[in-house]
């Protein structure tokens, strides 16, 4: 993926561009990773309540010590932090508001990405629906003289499909120096040598209790300088039958005398080659105390030349009485595996349900010689159920914890039977052809679609058995292309599923918590914040970038609980910006119990000050406070403002916490 980014200042320890990084992190986390949810219980609605409790014994490792602080008399303050800015950054503004719930992020500045390519994308997540979209342009490589691609999908209640074309054209042809052509020619070359065309077709359908699949495989090698030698086959056919197994088996194909092996003893009669057939196939009848049988239909044999024959053989092998054979021998092995630790009794049982397969036929041939090579497949197994769910069980008793995954097996369980109740039956066929064309360009054109039946059932079913995916929807498409010597590349998807934000935040809580145990107090109240609308926006050229994010919370009664701080000191705005070169944040505090004077000792004790902080105590110093731009947020994301001044009981800005436990994530990881 091409590099297209901004410098950002150097943390050298400083809390302010931790922030920074921590607001970029957080909020374009939360609005990509609307497609990676997991489910969660509804959040509780605490009472308010304030509970100086924290996970750091003193804010400064949140914040760090300030550079200056300016206290009032009504129990608030404000704390300012600079640092060196960077002047490739021509715009930076970062917020975030406790009263309305909001955090926004801007930073525009110089692109030292890649030349010749733009694009923007945007992201947003909300309470039901996760959405993006992203449009990309580059100069178009010299190698590449075409391109179109069409992807396309989507998943409802009563349907899953997709759809994919794609056809591309490329060349040697290049505009750098004569040696790079010539070099390029000459491998041009080489692999033309290798094949002039390939191609592949085939499906797969995969019913109730049956798997299908057919298909082939063709390349032409072009004419060949080795002379003309017959080609080889070899085929063969596996059908199950009432008492084993039959193999129906073609070969026609050159031996060669060596030190391992000797034809003329092997194959050179029919008494010879049944002889050697039987001693290849009799080990494993033997091994599972069944019989095996070899019949030949046809033999044929000549010598070529010294030390090169002719073999053409058409045999049949049955396998008899190896049924019982193979469940003991697939239980013995489980019993004996230390990984599954199963019992006799559960081994024995699995062994069962693996066996209970039934192939109605396995075929298979392929025909090569000195210009093309061909293969073909076609394969049929009814009664399957049994042995996936004894695949499934062997996964869950192999696993180190068996209630690690326990949800995760549970649920492949429920859905395994709804596709079984349901008659769900989903297919995937493709096309696809490679060729060199006779200007030694080479064409790539493939198409694959999949499609289902029967899902309207599917879903039911699996709403029978407590999985909801009625309102779950995905719909994607992807196209690129080539126009005037320019690629362009558009995307779009949408997901669209109850609680989405609130699954999304709680997958989100469960990667903090496994970050850091001191991260378990935020991430909690971010679980629940209860996100209304995450967004990100970026948008770049070969000389400029922009990336703007935003985030508008709910509730945040928790925060108030847990209290930011600690000692009932609360954030109440954060507020950054350029100025003079330098990024400054102000951090505005207050003291959730008292009007009275904020106290320098306590903010000191909480590592919010130090000996090197200049205070100023109210009414002195002169300074501009920057003040987060909520209605510029509000319009980013499109939300009303609430117009509410302090700190209310409800609706305290949860950004807050995102904010802090990813200061705290960066900050952890620096050390």
């Amino acid at each position: 993926m091409p590099s297209n980014r901004i410098s950002i200042p150097s943390v050298r320890g400083r809390p302010s561009i931790a922030v920074t990084l921590a607001v970029i992190v957080g909020l374009s986390m939360v609005a990509m990773g609307g497609m990676h949810g997991v489910s969660a219980a509804e959040p509780d609605q605490p009472e308010y309540d304030v509970d100086a409790v924290g996970d750091f014994d003193d804010a400064g490792d949140t914040l760090g010590s300030a550079d200056e602080l300016y206290v009032e008399d009504d129990g608030s303050g404000v704390l300012v932090y600079t640092d060196d800015g960077d002047d490739d950054i021509d715009e930076f503004q970062l917020g975030a508001d406790v009263s309305e719930g909001l955090a926004h992020v801007l930073i525009a500045g110089e692109n030292d990405g890649d030349e010749d390519i733009e694009g923007e994308m945007s992201a947003s997540l909300e309470e039901d629906l996760f959405s993006a979209d992203g449009h990309l342009t580059m100069e178009q490589p010299p190698e590449l003289d075409e391109l179109d691609v069409e992807i396309s999908g989507e998943q409802t209640e009563e349907t899953s499909e997709f759809d994919a074309d794609i056809y591309a054209l490329f060349s040697g042809d290049s505009d750098d120096a004569d040696t790079q052509q010539l070099s390029t020619a000459g491998a041009q070359t080489q692999q033309q040598s290798l094949f002039e065309s390939a191609s592949t077709s085939g499906d797969v359908e995969v019913a109730a209790d049956t798997f299908r699949t057919s298909g082939d495989v063709h390349v032409d090698l072009g004419t060949s300088a080795m002379g003309d030698s017959p080609d080889e086959t070899f085929s063969f056919e596996l059908s199950e039958t009432a008492d084993g197994y039959e193999i129906a088996v073609s070969e026609r194909q050159t031996e060669f005398d060596s030190m391992f092996s000797d034809p003329v003893e092997e194959w050179e009669t029919e008494a010879k080659a049944k002889a050697t057939l039987e001693e290849q196939y009799a080990e494993m009848a033997e091994e599972l105390g069944g019989e095996v049988t070899v019949e030949i239909d046809h033999h044929d044999f000549d010598e070529h030349d010294e030390n090169t024959y002719w073999k053409e053989l058409d045999y049949t092998v049955t396998y008899e009485g190896i049924e019982e054979g193979l469940q003991d021998a697939l239980t013995e092995e489980l019993v004996d595996d230390p990984q599954t630790d199963l019992s006799v009794d559960d081994a024995e049982r699995i062994a069962a349900q693996v066996t209970e397969l039934e192939i109605e036929t396995v075929e298979f041939e392929m025909i090569s010689s000195d210009e093309e090579f061909e293969a073909t497949w076609n394969v049929q197994i009814n009664e399957y159920a049994a042995a996936i769910e004894a695949i499934g069980e062997l996964g869950e008793a192999s696993m180190d914890d068996e209630d690690l995954f326990e949800d995760e097996f549970e649920e492949f369980d429920d859905m395994f039977e709804a596709q079984q109740a349901a008659d769900l039956r989903t297919t995937f066929e493709w096309d696809a052809t490679a060729e060199f064309t006779d200007d030694n360009q080479i064409e790539l054109e493939a198409q694959a679609t999949g499609d289902t039946e029967n899902y309207d059932a599917y879903t039911d079913e699996l709403a029978d058995r407590g999985i909801d995916a009625a309102d779950e929807e995905v719909v994607f498409e992807f196209t690129a292309y080539t126009e005037g010597e320019e690629v362009y590349v558009d995307g779009t998807v949408e997901i669209g599923m109850d609680d989405l934000a609130e699954e999304v935040l709680t997958s989100m809580t469960t990667v903090i918590q496994d970050e850091s145990d001191e991260l378990g107090s935020f991430a909690s109240t971010l679980e629940d914040s209860e996100l209304e609308i995450a967004k990100v926006d970026v948008d770049f050229d070969s000389e400029t970038v922009e990336l703007e994010a935003g985030a508008k919370f709910e509730n945040t009664e928790s925060l108030i609980e847990d209290g930011i701080l600690g000692d009932n000191v609360a954030v109440t705005q954060i507020a950054g910006e350029d100025e003079d070169g330098d990024v400054v944040t102000y951090v505005y505090i207050e003291d959730l119990e008292t009007d009275d004077e904020l106290s320098e000792s306590t903010l000191a004790e909480l590592g919010l000050v130090d000996d090197d902080t200049e205070v100023y105590e109210p009414g002195e110093g002169d300074r501009e406070f920057a003040e987060m731009d909520t209605e510029r947020a509000a319009d980013f994301l499109d939300v009303d403002l609430s117009g509410d001044d302090g700190i209310p009981g409800f609706g305290l800005a949860a950004a807050l916490v995102a904010l802090s436990a990813l200061v705290a994530t960066l900050l952890a990881r620096r050390t």
